[in-house]
């Protein structure tokens, strides 16, 4: 029985190479086998692995992986070839520490279930291919390239040895082993793995029917991992009296999906209604003025390339600092599914304190940064509407609400309602009640500073903090916090004002969150937060469920129109207005970029693109804000907008 249960585990290891030598150098296959990664890895090292570790070792191997992960963005932010290099030689390294540790596992499961004459043997060896597969498969998916054929095999080679001696060495041998120090680097290198797995630097499928293809390997991957047979007491255990995942994810996706779907709706009214009127709207006056302009505009996007864009227009440092803290928190979606899950009062707070924080810091920044003096509107962004047939405007309202809009929340908003449903479930009650008010208003907003959670991602997290004891105060920080200090948002202030202003938008967004926190403790009771197990386990009306059936059609529709990588690349905040088309850029090229302008002495050309596709635009138009082009010195700025991709 061990000898057959060995030969399973390194069969599923070798199957993954198998796979890809099957698909390599079509495109194809391997998309297919780029979504099946995306999705398997990931499922398995959250759901099995990593909850496994916590078992072992507490609370700390979540911080364990989060710090691998951490560890080496941090390094391939610095110097990508090192990171790369680095975090493959990390990543295999725990890899084969958990081989051999899975080896004793092994020979205690074959002993088991040889002694269980009740266990399905076809179900165990099952479980036993599958759970090596993903090993295989990220490392032929990801380290191919770098390794080789030739290495490659060395290297299961030794994952397949590393398996077979724990699994002969028996769990006699690795009881004197010092086993929390192995969980300990074994949960790091998982972390490290995950980075490595979810973020690439090749971009994303260009053809539709390639990134269909892996939205559906990727769907296929993510329904094998939660099918092993082990994962089902991941889903229905919880902390009495608490809801398990399988109790409180549906509820929460069904009383949720109306507030989204009117959310939806009014960001593609709002965008078309004032597609570009904000540009020139926000020039001109002293910059409190200015900063006041900029947050009406909030409810508009305002990603990274939408903040470049603003700067490189002339906007007036005020109004566009205005918009880029602003945007996520004072968006109608946000705030209707806030109302939603946290009720008038905190809703309230929430929209009352983002702007009161944007102004703050917009004037802060502008005054430190010496803010420019007014300009005029740039030629080509005039009042919304003009010149504009109805039926073209519902048209483009549509559009933006099913297209840029959806796909800029849709990746956030269902990670949040499964954070959510994780911490309802794994969280004691009354968990976070010791750590009490204020020190959890500072601690949540610390939380949220380096998280960047969006706005809609946050609010069920938020809901759940309230209800695991933490203060509405500390709801709001963390609410405000999070989405202000967007990490995308503030590489592009600070490549365009300095390291020293960005550093001033974070610190001083923490500092009025916590403030905000502070107040709402004194002015908003905790009885007004809505509860969360009501809400779960309430009857549904029927429109509710029709709600829920078309967000999810129309969440399903996005996921595979765009493919896994760029519907999940949306989280990064890098852009306004994703699309993966074939000219769209890779989230690690830079968002605005900088050239000689030929035939002008001194002369630069500065663009700041949306992302648009190319192929499937066919009514896009370029914008164009010329300042005397062809003099010397002179400043030529162009906007490219492209029309919304459905």
């Amino acid at each position: 029985m061990l000898a057959l249960v060995v030969a399973l585990s390194i069969a599923g290891l070798a199957a993954g190479p198998l796979l890809v030598a099957l698909g390599r150098r079509r495109a194809l296959p391997t998309s297919a086998l780029d979504g099946l990664t995306l999705g398997l890895v990931p499922a398995l090292v959250l759901s099995r692995h990593l909850p496994h570790a916590v078992e072992e070792i507490g609370a700390q191997a979540v911080l364990w992986a989060a710090l691998g992960y951490g560890a080496l963005w941090l390094t391939e932010h610095r110097r990508r070839g090192a990171g790369e290099v680095l975090g493959r030689e990390i990543a295999f390294s725990a890899l084969a520490v958990h081989g051999l540790l899975d080896g004793a596992g092994l020979a205690l499961a074959a002993a088991a279930a040889a002694a269980d004459r009740r266990a399905d043997g076809a179900i165990f060896a099952v479980a036993v291919l599958a759970h090596r597969l993903p090993e295989g498969l990220s490392l032929a998916a990801r380290f191919l390239p770098a390794w080789g054929w030739r290495q490659l095999a060395a290297r299961l080679g030794l994952l397949g040895l590393l398996t077979l001696l724990g699994a002969l060495l028996g769990q006699r041998f690795m009881q004197g082993l010092p086993h929390e120090s192995l969980e300990v680097f074994i949960t790091f290198g998982l972390g490290v793995l995950l980075r490595l797995v979810v973020h690439t630097h090749e971009p994303p499928p260009r053809s539709r029917t390639a990134r269909t293809a892996s939205a559906v390997a990727f769907a296929s991957g993510l329904c094998l991992a939660l099918a092993l047979p082990s994962q089902e007491s991941f889903f229905t255990r919880a902390h009495p009296p608490e809801l398990a995942i399988a109790d409180s994810l549906g509820p929460l996706f069904v009383a949720t999906a109306p507030a989204m779907l009117a959310g939806l709706a009014a960001a593609g009214l709002l965008r078309a209604l004032v597609p570009r009127r904000a540009a020139g709207g926000l020039r001109g006056g002293t910059a409190p003025p200015r900063a006041a302009r900029g947050v009406p505009t909030s409810p508009l996007p305002a990603g990274s390339r939408g903040v470049a864009r603003l700067l490189l227009a002339g906007v007036p440092v005020a109004a566009v600092i205005a918009v880029g803290p602003g945007a996520p928190e004072l968006g109608v979606g946000s705030a209707l599914l806030s109302l939603r899950l946290l009720g008038l009062p905190l809703t309230a707070a929430r929209v009352a304190g983002s702007a009161l924080l944007a102004v703050l810091v917009a004037l802060l920044v502008a005054r430190a940064a010496g803010a420019p003096g007014s300009g005029a509107a740039p030629s080509g962004i005039g009042p919304a509407g003009s010149g504009v047939a109805p039926g073209a405007w519902l048209r483009a309202a549509i559009a933006e609400a099913v297209g840029p809009a959806l796909d800029r929340v849709a990746a956030w908003y269902l990670v949040g309602l499964v954070v959510a449903a994780v911490l309802e479930a794994t969280l004691a009650p009354d968990a976070a009640r010791a750590l009490g008010a204020p020190a959890d208003v500072v601690v949540s907003a610390l939380i949220a500073l380096p998280l960047h959670v969006c706005a809609q991602g946050a609010t069920a997290v938020a809901a759940v903090m309230i209800h695991k004891g933490l203060s509405s105060g500390a709801a709001l920080a963390f609410l405000m916090a999070g989405p202000a200090t967007n990490l995308a948002v503030l590489a592009a202030l600070r490549r365009s004002l300095g390291a020293r202003a960005a550093a001033a938008i974070a610190l001083s967004s923490v500092g009025l969150a916590v403030a905000a926190g502070l107040a709402a403790n004194a002015l908003v009771p905790g009885a007004a937060v809505p509860e969360l197990h009501a809400l779960a386990v309430r009857e549904r009306a029927p429109v509710e469920w029709v709600c829920a059936a078309a967000l999810g059609a129309l969440l399903l529709s996005g996921f595979a129109r765009l493919g896994p990588r760029a519907w999940l690349g949306n989280m990064a905040g890098a852009s306004d207005e994703p699309s993966p088309g074939p000219a769209a850029p890779h989230a690690c090229d830079a968002h605005a970029r900088s050239c000689d302008a030929p035939g002008a002495p001194g002369a630069r050309v500065e663009h700041a693109h949306d992302a648009h596709d190319a192929h499937d635009a066919p009514g896009a138009r370029m914008e164009h804000a010329p300042d005397a082009p062809g003099a010397p010195g002179a400043r030529v700025e162009h906007a490219h907008v492209g029309a919304p991709h459905v």
